[in-house]
């Protein structure tokens, strides 16, 4: 998607040079090792600086130029944490389109529209009409979500219009405006900004697979089935539960470690407790299984996967189905 050539015209947008601190020198080891297009020795030093660093406008240039190594790396997923950690620090924080690949630049902009703050306004006393960046918002006191960055906030008592209030709103941030009749609004509050930026959040996942067991027993018949899942997904942990809804009724709670391998593509491994309601040699099982396998995003919030492994039954294995080889691939989901 993006050349070498292209990405490397983009280190201008790191900025002014960071302070000779340790912090600084890990920065500039970042840069310098992007530009001879080094990224995956550059991500090292600017993984660490970001650890330690806690000045926004060096943040702000620390997780663009992350951002940027990720890009080359084809790895967009965690381009697109890095930005979000960049917009965290300033949500004003851009890449010039005439420097930077465009495609990475739309990235970039893509997460800004996800991202959305909170703007609560009120107004003494309420009824004022309201108006952001004017649009009208209806009468005082509101509550909105609205998108990250510069916004213009006015109210209205009857013919009286209030000076306007610009503010700046951040990622899952609140900002205050208070408008009093006949007087010029205060200022601005907003909260501060946490001690350090979460690296990457918990979401929300889902996933339909499909399941293909083989009963080692020597004339035992091979089956398929169907199943639901969901649960929540992390940098490195996913855990849930799923439904077995065909051939027969069970459920499935799953933890697995992620491991990010080249790119888009990741390694895992399952461990599982399957307990089946209803079987086709009938009667309650419970066993444990363990699986490995693989799964390649196809984009940010959707993956495609596949795993091997199996499972034993330890709680009524008397019907021949006591274990399993077990193989089963399908789609995941995930939430922004």
């Amino acid at each position: 998607m993006t050349s070498l050539g292209t990405i490397l015209v983009c280190l201008s947008l790191a900025g002014t040079p960071a302070t000779a601190t340790t912090k600084g020198t890990r920065f500039e080891q970042g840069q310098r090792l992007f530009n001879q297009g080094d990224f995956e020795a550059a991500l090292k030093q600017l993984d660490a600086a970001a650890q330690e660093e806690r000045d926004p406008a060096v943040l702000e240039r620390l997780h663009l130029l992350r951002g940027q190594a990720f890009s080359a790396r084809q790895d967009f997923v965690k381009a697109e944490d890095a930005f979000s950690l960049a917009l965290d620090a300033n949500p004003e924080a851009s890449l010039d389109p005439a420097r930077v690949d465009p495609t990475v630049v739309k990235l970039l902009e893509s997460v800004r529209a996800r991202l959305t703050g909170t703007l609560v306004v009120n107004a003494t006393p309420p009824g004022a009409s309201l108006f952001l960046d004017g649009k009208a918002l209806g009468p005082a006191p509101q509550t909105v979500q609205a998108a990250i960055g510069r916004h213009k906030v006015e109210a209205r008592f009857g013919d009286q219009v209030v000076p306007a209030v610009e503010v700046l709103l951040k990622a899952r941030r609140e900002v205050r405006v208070e408008f009093v009749q006949g007087t010029p609004p205060p200022p601005v509050v907003v909260a501060p900004p946490p001690t350090a930026p979460e690296e990457k959040p918990v979401r929300a996942m889902g996933e339909v697979r499909g399941v293909f067991e083989v009963p080692p027993k020597p004339g035992a018949e091979a089956a398929g089935a169907l199943e639901l899942g969901g649960g929540l997904d992390s940098k490195y942990f996913r855990g849930g539960v799923a439904l077995r809804v065909f051939p027969y009724f069970g459920v499935v709670p799953r933890i697995a470690l992620v491991v990010p391998a080249i790119g888009h593509l990741q390694a895992f491994v399952e461990v599982q407790v399957p307990i089946w309601l209803t079987r086709p040699s009938g009667g309650l099982g419970v066993g444990v299984g363990a699986a490995a396998g693989a799964e390649y995003w196809l984009v940010p919030f959707v993956a495609v996967f596949a795993q091997v492994g199996g499972h034993y039954l330890f709680v009524n294995p008397m019907r021949g189905d006591s274990a399993a080889l077990v193989a089963s691939g399908g789609v995941r989901l995930r939430g922004p």
